[in-house]
């Protein structure tokens, strides 16, 4: 899949006649070549975005030439694991600490299966600051989480496969 953040505008027309401007927030590319232009935008603000209508537009004017797939996403369409999992991510990069992700990066080197995070935190024997570097790891794509579970003292983790 290819993903590419804010792609080039797009002109369409109102139904007046006046010409209207419109930047996605993503265009996916997935594996089969099927392109997906979304939006993502709070529930709350839809109707007065008109986001439904700019995007049942650009289809109809522009259709397939941009996208074969106008998605519109809103916080209904996300699960609620992965909303706490993206905070206590963007939480532990606040907190980010070059010694605590090497302590931690080594000893995820050394993994062989799956074991619980809590356990990883106590043998790293630097506490609180161990959880974050896994997190930030667990973010980078380094270390995944068994079963999609939410990211917590409780679950299992293993180093990722190549």
């Amino acid at each position: 899949m290819d993903y590419l953040d804010q792609p080039p505008l797009v002109t369409f027309r109102w139904p007046d006649g006046s010409k209207g401007e419109h930047t996605f927030d993503a265009l996916l590319t997935l594996k089969d070549t099927t392109r997906v232009a979304v939006d993502v935008k709070p529930k709350t603000k839809v109707q007065k975005s008109r986001i439904l209508e700019v995007q049942r537009l650009i289809e109809e004017q522009i259709g397939k030439a941009f996208a074969d797939v106008y998605l519109l996403r809103t916080e209904d369409h996300i699960h609620p694991d992965d909303v706490y999992d993206a905070r206590m991510l963007l939480r532990a990069r606040r907190l980010a600490c070059a010694a605590s992700d090497a302590v931690v990066a080594k000893l995820v080197g050394g993994l062989h299966g799956w074991c619980r995070l809590r356990d990883l935190v106590a043998v790293s024997g630097i506490g609180g600051n161990a959880f974050n570097a896994a997190v930030r790891l667990i973010g980078d794509g380094m270390l995944e989480v068994r079963d999609c579970a939410r990211v917590s003292y409780e679950c299992f983790v293993r180093r990722a496969r190549a």
